[in-house]
């Protein structure tokens, strides 16, 4: 009964240049990141490449599950989101996003030898969806928004 089950491949142990399918879009892993969160966690995050968009997918592997974010860049003048996080709300496409969580950690990118970065990482919420917005140690912000998925739509993982 199990021997036909194929486990899939450990989503916090994937590599540059591997493939995989989501939402019904292959992707390809350009790059990858590791946060390591002052809370005693860390999580892995790739940027992905499809044929005309860029995404990331950010892996939290804890006690045997996952918890993974899909998301994209997207572009909001920095005093609306210097607000928000002052405010714990923002709005965007019409959606109301109340901040829920905030996390502080470091950034590094194991493939090029760059330094470790400081952030912070808000986390705001509209039923389903997640707004991020990440402020860095020079001062810069950039936000995203995306979903929570189960890690089993992620299909197809193959090495090149």
């Amino acid at each position: 009964m199990f021997g036909n089950n194929k486990e899939s491949y450990p989503l916090h142990k994937l590599k540059l240049d591997y493939t995989l399918s989501l939402f019904k879009t292959d992707w390809k892993i350009v790059e990858i990141g590791e946060y390591n969160w002052d809370m005693d966690n860390s999580s892995i995050e790739y940027t992905l490449q499809s044929a005309n968009k860029k995404a990331y997918l950010e892996v939290e592997y804890i006690k045997g599950d996952y918890e993974v974010v899909y998301s994209e860049d997207i572009s909001i003048d920095e005093a609306f989101l210097v607000d928000a996080i002052r405010d714990g709300v923002i709005y965007f496409e019409g959606k109301e996003y109340e901040l829920e969580e905030t996390y502080t950690g470091q950034y590094k990118n194991p493939n090029t030898f760059t330094r470790r970065e400081t952030l912070e990482s808000f986390m705001f919420y509209c039923k389903d969806d997640i707004l991020t917005i990440e402020k860095w140690d020079d001062g810069t912000y950039e936000a995203f928004i995306g979903e929570e998925v189960k890690a089993k739509k992620i299909k197809n993982i193959k090495t090149n």
